[in-house]
């Protein structure tokens, strides 16, 4: 089974989740990082992921509106990157955090600015 973490509004005035371009790239980068420090290329992590290599490079690209959740489980599990930080392996709803924003939704917003 294929999951997909899209972004979506949910109730009227609650904050909207999006990915973020920034955010995105960041999360290719903690993973490219980490995959290079294991020193295997693209075509090895496919392998061992049994993603394709065309995906997991658009991953590390920060390529796409979208991350799906097996791919970038997958992903994490071959390189395990570590967060400098803490010095704890980044699990997958952290690398999702990073990759997401939350935006206050319009009407919310309007309210806000007294318009």
């Amino acid at each position: 089974m294929c999951l997909v973490v899209m972004p979506r509004q949910t109730k009227k005035n609650q904050p909207i989740v999006r990915f973020d371009k920034v955010g995105m790239l960041n999360v290719g980068l903690i993973l490219k990082t980490a995959r290079e420090q294991k020193g295997l290329t693209l075509d090895e992590l496919s392998d061992l992921t049994g993603v394709g290599k065309t995906r997991l490079n658009d991953v590390e690209l920060g390529n796409g509106n979208k991350l799906m959740v097996d791919t970038l489980e997958a992903y994490r599990r071959v390189v395990l990157p570590q967060n400098p930080q803490t010095g704890n392996i980044y699990q997958c709803w952290e690398l999702l955090e990073i990759a997401m924003i939350l935006e206050d939704p319009p009407e919310l917003e309007k309210e806000e600015s007294g318009v």
